[in-house]
């Protein structure tokens, strides 16, 4: 039996799309936090999801210990 966590408000698209966001415009910014914040203004979620996601992407892809 998996355990029960709570439903996500965002679609995995949208979570890969924001993430993708970040790492494509992040030279346009003047830190990745600006990216960040940027990027989930513009989609609608916080900046402290977006950024656990990017962090979460980093972390996958052996670019951020973890």
């Amino acid at each position: 039996m998996e355990p029960m966590g709570r439903p996500s408000k965002h679609s995995p698209e949208l979570r890969e799309r924001a993430v993708r966001l970040v790492f494509d415009h992040a030279a346009e910014h003047t830190s990745q936090w600006a990216a960040i914040r940027s990027v989930a203004e513009k989609l609608g979620c916080t900046t402290e999801t977006l950024r656990r996601w990017v962090r979460q992407a980093e972390r996958d892809a052996g670019h951020r210990p973890g």
